[in-house]
């Protein structure tokens, strides 16, 4: 512990009030904190951890560690980015919003409000008793806070939008310990940026969502090996030309490898959101022989029930390099070059990790450019799909291994040399997209360079103007920020 920073930043949170909720290292709860982050290189051991348990709690911690002169802080809700120190911090204080999970619904506005620390597993539970659901994540252990503000993958893209697209409130803690609404009326500069520009403005402390009635979904995953990946590729990328026109489909293409497998399955994940049954538009999906397991074997659920059955797997590994991707257009043979690469990237892993002991997978997704007509008609947002060059693929890789020394001189490079292949490929042939998910995004990507000129200029005057001082910039070192940005 820097002894003379540290203890001037503890003392300022104890005399804030915040002593009940603050833990330093030697005490149980501080261990069961910092035990508990996965991705593990992200077990920091910070000087101090404070949970505050409401947005006036929130406010007090931010203006006594700002006036802690010289002090870095971390930011965490939910904890599941993968980027270095984007959630915590070594030589600083976390503030952990995990203890701020209060889930209400307002019948006469049909609004949810969420705290930022819930898991949606625990969002959807607790909506679908009540008949509800929000446009929320798709994996049952990730956080509310940094999915909604880094744009929001889900189900419900072709439909919806993006799930910051839903949200018609922000509640933020700004630098200065102000609490600030942004919406289309009030603060409407901050209340566009929060959609899609990250944790550069302050701390969001609740997000009050628009919702929707609860339904039933038919789902379920079909694997095939690894010889059927060409059939597989050709009527994926016929289902995603047409998605645009079944809004209610949704698929994923992935492969995974587990730790000291020798071979592994192409899988397709299937969901249809209104609970029909192998679906029209699914038919050259659902229809490819020689199944592993058997669509027939689909269920019809509810979205709660969904996730808790499908857990990303996962090893106790100490390290990850999950996760990093690209944007390119949909083509067949561009997506093909993909499972190519993940191939050699296999064998890179198999002779450099001894008794084949890592994790690896890569997963293919939509990204329509439609989905900015349905943004631009709830106010818009800041991803900037709008200049994307037609329907795309985000196309993510992981692996998972045993030491950071594996990562950083295997694991990282034989990532980034595949997508880099890849992507070269892609544009040799003018399948290329420039454009990256801030979620999924790792350490050297610049996911806000690629959002637009124009999304750019407004998330920089926002930080401006909300953080003059630059607190969210440069003391707040982790995740990405809008300053890097060209």
């Amino acid at each position: 512990m820097s002894s003379s920073l540290a203890q001037s930043a503890i003392a300022k949170l104890k005399e804030a009030g915040l002593g009940d909720v603050l833990h330093v290292p030697g005490e149980q709860a501080y261990q069961a904190k910092e035990t508990s982050l996965i991705p593990f290189s992200q077990r920091l051991g910070p000087w101090a951890i404070v949970q505050p348990r409401n947005t006036e709690e929130v406010s007090k911690a931010v203006k006594a560690l700002v006036s802690t002169e010289g002090l870095q802080f971390a930011v965490r809700s939910g904890g599941h980015m993968w980027v270095d120190n984007s959630n915590n911090i070594k030589e600083g204080v976390t503030i952990d919003l995990t203890l701020m999970t209060k889930r209400t619904y307002d019948p006469e506005t049909k609004l949810v409000s969420l705290e930022p620390g819930s898991r949606w597993k625990d969002v959807y539970r607790e909506l679908v008793d009540q008949g509800l659901l929000v446009v929320g994540g798709r994996e049952s252990e990730v956080g509310v806070g940094g999915f909604l503000i880094g744009g929001g993958l889900s189900f419900f893209n072709s439909s919806k939008g993006w799930s910051c697209d839903t949200i018609v409130n922000f509640e933020v803690v700004l630098a200065d310990g102000s609490i600030v609404q942004a919406n289309k009326t009030t603060n409407p500069d901050l209340f566009l940026a929060l959609k899609g520009g990250s944790a550069n403005f302050g701390i969001v402390t609740r997000f009050d969502m628009e919702s929707m009635e609860s339904k039933n979904i038919w789902c379920g995953t079909a694997a095939y090996p690894k010889s059927a990946t060409g059939q597989l590729v050709d009527a994926y990328v016929d289902f995603t030309n047409n998605l645009s026109h079944t809004p209610d489909d949704y698929v994923f293409l992935y492969a995974f490898r587990g730790a000291k497998e020798e071979d592994y399955a192409i899988s397709l994940n299937f969901s249809n959101m209104n609970g029909v049954a192998n679906p029209e538009p699914l038919r050259g999906l659902l229809e490819i022989p020689n199944p592993i397991s058997k669509p027939e074997d689909f269920k019809v659920k509810t979205l709660y029930t969904k996730l808790t059955d499908y857990v990303v797997p996962s090893a106790n590994y100490i390290i990850s390099t999950n996760w990093e991707a690209i944007t390119v257009q949909v083509d067949a043979s561009v997506t093909n070059k993909a499972f190519a690469e993940f191939d050699i990237l296999i064998e890179k892993l198999r002779k450099a990790i001894p008794d084949n002991d890592f994790i690896a997978r890569i997963v293919v997704q939509p990204i329509l450019k439609s989905w900015a007509d349905i943004s631009a008609s709830k106010g818009g947002n800041v991803l900037g799909i709008e200049n994307l060059p037609g329907d795309c693929l985000n196309i993510l890789v992981g692996v998972e291994v045993p030491s950071l020394e594996l990562r950083e001189q295997v694991g990282r490079p034989a990532v980034k040399a595949l997508l880099n292949t890849v992507k070269s490929f892609a544009k040799s042939i003018n399948k290329d997209a420039d454009w990256l998910y801030l979620n999924y995004c790792t350490d050297g990507q610049e996911p806000f360079a690629t959002y637009g000129a124009e999304n750019v200029k407004k998330l920089k005057a926002a930080a401006a103007k909300y953080d003059p001082n630059r607190v969210f910039q440069e003391r707040v070192p982790g995740g990405f920020k809008i300053s890097k940005a060209q």
